[in-house]
């Protein structure tokens, strides 16, 4: 079976090399050749040239970036900016507050699950031994 399809294979990569026989290196020479032209299209030239792709996917990903980032045209670190921008936004709004302090995360969380204002130790496990024992499991 694996013959028949090894043959197969070969006289297709030889029909599209437009010879009679596969000859070592064919198939290699094919998939240069169809990559290349996808690559031509993808960037809208006529003829490739070494670079052309990644010069492409660089310039697309920089596009994907400044839309991201609400801007016209990317610069080298708008990714990090924007990013720190939204996470901070994103845990003031989780925190309530207006300026974020190393453990305000951890504080909030911790206040959500217990629903206490002022943490004291042992709270959590009280919390977790109180939801264990007193049917807050699903069991009643």
């Amino acid at each position: 079976f694996s013959k028949e399809i090894d043959r197969r294979v070969k006289d297709e990569v030889a029909k599209m090399r437009e010879k009679d026989e596969y000859e070592l290196g064919d198939f290699s020479v094919v998939l240069d050749d169809r990559i290349k032209e996808m690559v031509c299209e993808m960037t809208g030239k006529e003829e490739y040239e070494f670079g052309d792709l990644s010069v492409e996917i660089d310039k697309r990903v920089k596009s994907e970036v400044a839309k991201f980032c609400g801007k016209d045209e990317y610069e080298f670190g708008d990714l990090s900016v924007e990013l720190a921008k939204r996470t901070k936004a994103g845990v003031l709004k989780y925190t309530g507050k207006d300026d974020y302090q190393f453990g305000d995360v951890t504080k909030q969380a911790i206040k959500n699950f217990t629903g206490k204002e002022d943490y004291q130790f042992g709270d959590v496990t009280k919390k977790l031994m109180g939801n264990l024992f007193s049917g807050k499991n699903g069991k009643n």
